[in-house]
């Protein structure tokens, strides 16, 4: 029995982790550019240089910060869902991860030579990049790429449309035909000479 359920379960949940790292991998590289934009300003120039020559074990605790200051909004989030505000926890719970990973991508590539130098924090990076590869190799994730590229494929060539072609003559003829209502609206309809 347990290898029956193992057999059933095991595909459908590579495929939600192969969904779950695609969007975190998508969001990862966004927002390690956003941050390292933001990182240019002046001020977060000098904090930036400090962080990154921090010894391996300051810098794990300055990397791991982020998720404990992020802990009690996370609650809230909860609470509020609790209370009957699921909209406003959700918005909470979305907004700190999105902040959360933005920070959290930009300390890891600051600390990274640093934590690299720990064995088993290297060793557990490691482990998770062959993890990563697998995943990518698996047919799941190869599936899940080959209609992401087909949907970017369809999306271009609608927009193709949109831009110079039919549907920017049609959207051109309705507003030209709805101006020209308009206006025969709006001028009074002429007397007879009497």
């Amino acid at each position: 029995m347990r290898r029956f359920f193992k057999k059933l379960f095991t595909p459908p949940m590579i495929v939600i982790a192969a969904l779950i790292m695609l969007w975190e991998d998508w969001l990862w590289d966004h927002l390690v550019r956003f941050m390292a934009w933001l990182g240019r300003l002046p001020v977060l120039r000098q904090l930036e240089a400090g962080i990154a020559k921090l010894p391996p074990y300051p810098a794990m605790g300055v990397f791991v910060l982020p998720s404990l200051l992020l802990l009690p909004v996370n609650l809230f989030a909860v609470y509020l869902t609790a209370n009957g505000r699921a909209a406003l926890g959700a918005g909470i719970l979305i907004g700190a991860k999105l902040a959360g990973t933005a920070v959290l991508a930009r300390l890891f590539s600051l600390c990274r030579p640093s934590l690299l130098t720990v064995n088993w924090f290297r060793r557990l990076y490691e482990a998770i990049g062959r993890f990563r590869q697998w995943l990518f190799n698996s047919p799941p994730w190869q599936a899940a790429v080959r209609w992401k590229n087909a949907v970017k494929v369809r999306l271009k060539r609608l927009t193709h449309r949109w831009r110079g072609g039919h549907f920017r003559r049609r959207w051109k003829a309705i507003v030209h035909l709805i101006r020209r209502r308009r206006a025969r609206r709006a001028t009074p309809p002429e007397q007879p000479a009497a």
